[in-house]
């Protein structure tokens, strides 16, 4: 998991504060390892090491003439890539972009709906989802919210995010992220006047292993 210190928090909370008290919105960051733990990469990293163990063997100085043994020694094969699946770079290069598309984008809503995004009182709910292993980014908002605004301004701050992850500035992309949401906010869904209750509490949402 990506270390956020207790200074990075409590900015992220002033950047939180801040763009509720200029809007209507009450927004939501949250960041998870990973959005899924993908068992198909681990059956195909199984897959391709047994293969591999087999190979070895075949072209191994032995002197091998039961096949049965080719057999045999893709067992531990078979264990050992399963095994190699669990390392998160390994899994990157065994999941397809429309896995990652369609774990990501679940487990954004499920986490909308899990922190009751959707109860708000004027369904102004904005989640700002970052699954770290898949270095991805989801803004999801609530009916009152969406409504106003168009996808692609939403697109624009996910891919200058993703430009953020691809040099390694984290951080700097997530707060660059909330400020950008926050502007955005504030120009479709400014606050107007009225006592705004504060039906979410302004912090960084942390979800572990």
């Amino acid at each position: 998991m990506m270390i956020i210190n207790n200074k990075d928090k409590e900015l992220i909370k002033n950047l939180i504060s801040e763009a509720e008290s200029k809007t209507q919105s009450e927004l939501v960051p949250m960041i998870v390892h990973h959005s899924d733990i993908y068992p198909a990469a681990h059956f195909r990293a199984a897959i391709i090491v047994s293969f591999l163990f087999s190979l070895t063997l075949y072209f191994s100085p032995l002197s091998i003439i039961n096949p049965i043994y080719f057999l045999w020694i893709q067992l531990p094969g078979l264990y050992v890539g399963y095994l190699l699946g669990h390392i998160p770079f390994i899994k990157s290069l065994l999941i397809t972009k429309e896995e990652i598309e369609k774990e990501v984008t679940e487990h954004a809503y499920q986490s909308f709906f899990h922190h009751n995004l959707h109860l708000t009182q004027n369904h102004n709910g904005v989640l700002i989802f970052i699954s770290v292993m898949e270095k991805k980014i989801k803004i999801i908002a609530d009916v009152g919210i969406a409504k106003k605004i168009d996808q692609k301004i939403w697109d624009e701050i996910i891919f200058q995010f993703a430009q953020k992850i691809k040099v390694g500035h984290f951080i700097e992309g997530l707060t660059d992220s909330i400020k950008a949401v926050s502007s955005v906010l504030e120009t479709y869904a400014p606050a107007d006047g009225s006592t705004k209750t504060n039906e979410i509490q302004n912090n960084l949402i942390i979800e572990q292993e």
